[in-house]
């Protein structure tokens, strides 16, 4: 298979309001901006409120989110006809645990940044 396509590498920055659900922020900034497909690249500040799930051994576990300040996180989004898929991990600080997400509601400072790849106009 030869891939004769080219593509411009674009970085999407998203400042969310505090409380804003930041799965559906991500999911209407993708389609407003007509993005397929995006990598987290940084991901800063706080999530004030939300959950998601870890597992410590042999064990499952539920993480609730309260203000927690974001330590690594790591993250790809595909949007998609009936929705978006996607898996969005984050290391609270003060935590060793690699939560996935399951919804995430922002804090006042909560910054995102995507990277995605360009493919209209290019020839």
């Amino acid at each position: 298979m030869i891939w004769n396509k080219q593509a411009k590498k674009c970085t999407l920055t998203l400042q969310f309001d505090e409380n804003d659900d930041v799965l559906a922020g991500v999911e209407s900034s993708m389609k407003e901006h007509q993005i397929a497909e995006a990598t987290l690249v940084e991901l800063t500040g706080s999530v004030k409120g939300g959950s998601g799930n870890f597992m410590r051994g042999h064990t499952y576990n539920t993480f609730e989110f309260n203000g927690n300040r974001v330590k690594i996180a790591t993250g790809h989004f595909k949007r998609r006809s009936d929705g978006l898929f996607c898996i969005l991990k984050i290391i609270p600080e003060g935590s060793l645990d690699h939560v996935t997400v399951s919804k995430a509601v922002a804090g006042n400072d909560l910054v995102m940044k995507l990277s995605y790849y360009d493919f209209a106009g290019m020839q």
